[in-house]
């Protein structure tokens, strides 16, 4: 158990390169672009449910560096069981901007058919589990699939995020508990505002949620979650320790609170900057083809019809049986033609 809390970023050119992952600089240009496009991608979206275009998102703003930092440490072969707030663990997985927000306006090209809720997303191809409405649910979803992945020898690891609320859920501790008796390869990542100030804190903010991994059986860390670098160097080390067999990790990724000045982007573009990898010219390039992205990928999202009203009964038998044929018969009746993609 690291009690200290873990920070790579500084003006420091030399520490940084002492102390934190070894990354080259396309790699350094990567993250920040994908770190620029979810923090677009969330404005938008933000837009879009104040002005009523879809019904239900939970803001990303701020947890831009655990996400992806999180999801570049992970293999093709890992599974990632996300929370609301991972808009850039869905891009890192393969996941593209149009993918989103079909699934927010729940079109007929959305990959779940409009049968998920809003915001709940998922994406089969970057094992990227869909999203539970239930706080707290894929925790224990998350230690499941490690054991199961355990007892087939695969080597490869389990990523869970959560916030901090979580905690007081059974999943949580019925999660912990099963991973640390069965030393599951899962990484337990959650994503807590701390740094709140004033007479709202609650006084048990103040406690480290890392420390309660001892209690379980294995180790937690704490780190900076506004510094990317950081939870590179963490969560690196956490998926090695799973896949070799060490266990599970809890890792407690600290963040601001809303209106908290510290903005994660802000901090790599200024290393960038200080390691000649960033100017003026390549930020408003990069902001003007986000920009243009998620216009087309709007209109797209906002044009598609919505999924015909047979649909429903899709995926459940090779072949209808008689009961569901009519069925479907009966829900196309007073149909439109071209309505959804009968």
């Amino acid at each position: 158990m690291r009690g200290e809390l873990i920070r790579v970023l500084s003006d420091d050119l030399e520490v940084v390169e002492a102390e934190g992952p070894k990354l080259d600089d396309r790699d350094l240009r990567t993250l920040y672009e994908a770190m620029a496009l979810s923090r677009a991608l969330d404005d938008r979206c933000r837009t879009l449910h104040r002005d009523g275009k879809i019904g239900f998102y939970v803001s990303s703003a701020g947890m831009e560096a655990t996400s992806v930092g999180a999801a570049y440490c992970l293999s093709a072969e890992d599974w990632v069981f996300p929370s609301h707030r991972d808009a850039g663990m869905f891009l890192m997985r393969g996941g593209s901007a149009q993918a989103w927000l079909d699934q927010l306006y729940g079109n007929s090209d959305d990959l779940l058919s409009g049968r998920q809720l809003p915001n709940h997303h998922s994406l089969p191809s970057g094992r990227f589990v869909s999203i539970s409405g239930t706080l707290g649910a894929q925790i224990a979803q998350a230690t499941g699939c490690g054991v199961a992945m355990k007892a087939r020898g695969d080597r490869s690891a389990v990523l869970v995020s959560f916030g901090e609320a979580a905690k007081a859920q059974g999943g949580f501790h019925t999660g912990l508990n099963f991973a640390g008796v069965f030393a599951a390869p899962v990484i337990f990542l959650c994503q807590n505002r701390r740094f709140a100030t004033g007479p709202e804190r609650p006084p048990e903010r103040d406690k480290s949620l890392a420390a309660r991994a001892v209690a379980y059986g294995f180790g937690g860390v704490r780190v900076d979650g506004t510094d990317i670098l950081a939870v590179i160097k963490v969560v690196s080390e956490a998926r090695e320790r799973a896949v070799e067999g060490g266990g599970p990790t809890l890792i407690e990724a600290e963040l601001p609170a809303a209106g908290d000045s510290t903005d994660p982007v802000a901090r790599l573009r200024r290393y960038l900057e200080l390691c000649g990898l960033w100017d003026a010219a390549w930020e408003e390039e990069l902001s003007g083809r986000g920009r243009e992205l998620l216009d087309a990928v709007v209109a797209r999202a906002g044009a598609t019809p919505q999924p015909a009203p047979d649909s429903m009964i899709f995926d459940v038998y090779a072949e209808l049986p008689w009961m569901l044929r009519e069925e479907q018969e009966t829900l196309m009746q007073g149909c439109e033609p071209g309505d959804g993609h009968a």
